[in-house]
C-alpha cells in the first residue's frame, strides 16, 4: 500500500467528516470510547495490556465468541462492559504472523467497523467520551511486536493510516493512532503531510496559516501553551462551574439553597461550599482532588505534551498533561514540586495540584492568599514572553481566571503581549472580537453558533495538525524497519550517515568530539549495519 486513502466524504451515519490524529502516548491511558485490544483467536492478551485493569481480566474470562475462535471474524467486542471506562474490542493479530503490510488489513478493518457498531449500541444517545459529536476509537500500531512485525514497522504504519482513514470515513468515527517512539511518530507525521491538504481540508485557510506559525515556533522551542479547563474536559474532567455543582451534591443543600448558590460568582460558591464543608466535617480540598484527578487523558492534553516543548503553564489541578508527556517521552517537572531528575520540561501549575490537596486554588480566601505569589508567576511568564509565544488554549473568555491572568501579563509587558500571545477560542463572537480588541489575538475554531462539542473537535483537529508540522524528526532514517517508506533524499541521507559512523568509529576521541558527532548521527536513529 502505497498511498494514503484520506476520501473524507461522509458515507456513515454521521454529519461530521472523520478525521484520523496520530500522537505519541500509552494506549492504557487515553480517555476514548472503544479501543483494540491486541490478541490472537485463542484470547492470549499480553501482560502489557492487561497491568492494572481488572475490568479487562474479567472480561476476558466471560468472552464468548465461536466465530473469533474459529478466525471466521478478526475483531470482536468485549461482552456485557458495564464499567465506565473504554470499551476493550478483542483484535486477533494474523496466527501465522505478519510477514508484510498487507497481512494486518482484514483485521485492523473490522477493528474500527465492531468499535463503531459496539459504542453506537453502548451509548444511543450519542453522549461520547468528552461529549464529542462523534466517537473516538484508538488503536496502537497493530501487528508490530506480538504480531511479529517488527522488522516492517514502515510498512506497518503506512498501511494503517490508510486502512483506518478509509474505515472510520465509511463509519463516521474519529479514530486516533497512539504511537510509543520518536521514530514511530516522525514517520507517521511526514507520511501524514504528503496528503496535508485533504487530511485537514476542514480547515479554514485562516486557522491552517496560524498552525504553521505555531509549529515552526514549536519546532524551534518557542512555544508554551497556559491550558484551562478546556484541556481537560476533553477526558470527562468537569468545568469549572460542573465542579462547584458536583461539589454541592456531597452536602446537604436546601432546593432554595442550592438555587441561590448558583446563581452566585464562581470564587463566592466555593467560598460557601468550603464553609459548609467545615460545618459537616468534610474535606473540601481533598473533594476537589478526587473530582477533577481523572485517570485517562483525551486528545488535547497528549497532543500538546507531544509538542517539542520546555515549559507549560497550567490552572488545572489534575495530572492530565504531566501523565501525557510522560508518556510522550519527555518527563515533566512540576513547579511547585519535587525536583524531576532529567526532566525535559517543567509544567508551572498556578492553582495547585490534586496529589497535594493544601495547594488547591479556589475559594475566594485562596485567591486572596494567592495575590502574595504573583511576584514568581510575573518572573516565569515575563521570561518567557522575551523569546517565546504563549498559546491560550482550554479557556472560555467568560472566565474570571482568563480575564486575570491577561490582565496580570499584560501588566508585565503589554507589547509582548500583543506580538507573542494567542487565545484558541472555540466560536467566533464579533462582541468578544471587539472586547479583546488591542488585549489579546483571539482564534477561533468555528463560526458563531457552533456547538461546544463540534468547537471542541475542531480545537482537537487544529492541534494535531500543529503537531503533524512540529514533528520534524528523522529518526526513524537509520532504523532498518522503516527502509521501505524511505523517500530517496532520506535513502541518500542514510548512505551518507552511515558512511560517518563507520569512519567515527575509526576517530581517537578528542575531548567529546567524537561522541558529540555520534550522538548528532544516532539522531536520525541507532544505526542498524
Amino acid at each position: 500500500m502505497q498511498n494514503i486513502d484520506h476520501d473524507h466524504a461522509t458515507s456513515g451515519p454521521s454529519a461530521q467528516q472523520s478525521h484520523v490524529f496520530v500522537t505519541r502516548g500509552d494506549l492504557t491511558h487515553v480517555a476514548c470510547d472503544a479501543w483494540m485490544c491486541p490478541t490472537d483467536k485463542t484470547l492470549s492478551v499480553r501482560r502489557q495490556w492487561r497491568v492494572g485493569s481488572p475490568y479487562l481480566e474479567a472480561a476476558i474470562a466471560r468472552f464468548s465468541d465461536p466465530a473469533f475462535s474459529r478466525g471466521d471474524v478478526h475483531a470482536s467486542a468485549a461482552q456485557d462492559w458495564a464499567v465506565d471506562a473504554p470499551l476493550p474490542v478483542f483484535t486477533a493479530v494474523p496466527y501465522a504472523g505478519v510477514t508484510s503490510g498487507d497481512d494486518i488489513v482484514p483485521a485492523v478493518d473490522q477493528f474500527v467497523r465492531a468499535a463503531a457498531t459496539a459504542v453506537r449500541q453502548r451509548i444511543p444517545e450519542g453522549s461520547y467520551i468528552g461529549r464529542r459529536p462523534v466517537p473516538l476509537l484508538a488503536l496502537p500500531v497493530f501487528g508490530a511486536s506480538g504480531g511479529g512485525g517488527a522488522d516492517l514497522l514502515g510498512d506497518i504504519i503506512r498501511t494503517l493510516l490508510t486502512v483506518v482513514s478509509r474505515a472510520a470515513a465509511e463509519e463516521g468515527v474519529d479514530v486516533v493512532l497512539v504511537v510509543r517512539t520518536a521514530a514511530q511518530l516522525a514517520l507517521a507525521q511526514r507520511i501524514r503531510r504528503e496528503s496535508q491538504d485533504t487530511i485537514w481540508a476542514g480547515l479554514t485557510p485562516a486557522l491552517r496559516s496560524e498552525a504553521q506559525r505555531l509549529a515552526a515556533d514549536a519546532r524551534g522551542g518557542r512555544i508554551v501553551p497556559f491550558m484551562g479547563a478546556g484541556v481537560s474536559m476533553s477526558a470527562g474532567a468537569p468545568s469549572w462551574s460542573a465542579l462547584v455543582a458536583r461539589l454541592a451534591e456531597c452536602i446537604s443543600l436546601t432546593e432554595a439553597e442550592a438555587k441561590a448558590l448558583s446563581e452566585k460568582n464562581v470564587l463566592d460558591q466555593a467560598e460557601i461550599l468550603k464553609g459548609i464543608y467545615d460545618e459537616e466535617g468534610k474535606d473540601f480540598n481533598g473533594t476537589v482532588a478526587a473530582i477533577v484527578d481523572v485517570e485517562r487523558y483525551g486528545l488535547a492534553p497528549t497532543l500538546l505534551a507531544s509538542l517539542p516543548l520546555e515549559q507549560a503553564i497550567t490552572l488545572n489541578y489534575d495530572g492530565l498533561f504531566e501523565r501525557a508527556s510522560e508518556d510522550a517521552g519527555a518527563a515533566c517537572a512540576v513547579i511547585p514540586g519535587p525536583e524531576v531528575v532529567d526532566a525535559d520540561r517543567w509544567l508551572l501549575k498556578m492553582h495547585g495540584s490534586a496529589d497535594d490537596a493544601a495547594s488547591i486554588v479556589l475559594t475566594r480566601d485562596d485567591y486572596l492568599g494567592f495575590d502574595k505569589n504573583k511576584s514568581v508567576l510575573s518572573a516565569l511568564v515575563k521570561a518567557s514572553l522575551v523569546t517565546k509565544r504563549i498559546v491560550f488554549v482550554g479557556f472560555g473568555l467568560t472566565d474570571d481566571h482568563f480575564h486575570q491572568i491577561v490582565h496580570d501579563v499584560r501588566a508585565i509587558s503589554p507589547a509582548r503581549m500583543d506580538q507573542n500571545a494567542v487565545a484558541l477560542t472555540l466560536t467566533r463572537d464579533s462582541l468578544d472580537e471587539r472586547a479583546w480588541k488591542d488585549k489579546i489575538r483571539l482564534l477561533p475554531m468555528t463560526e458563531a453558533g457552533t456547538s461546544s462539542g463540534v468547537a471542541g473537535r475542531s480545537l482537537e483537529i487544529f492541534l494535531d495538525y500543529v503537531l503533524a508540522l512540529a514533528t520534524d524528526s528523522r529518526a526513524y532514517i537509520l532504523d532498518d524497519a522503516f527502509e521501505s517508506q524511505l523517500t530517496e533524499h532520506e535513502k541518500t541521507i542514510k548512505t551518507g550517515l552511515l558512511e560517518l559512523h563507520v569512519r567515527l568509529a575509526a576517530v581517537p576521541d578528542d575531548e567529546g568530539a567524537k561522541q558529540s558527532a555520534l550522538t548528532a548521527v544516532r539522531d536520525f536513529g541507532v544505526p542498524q549495519r
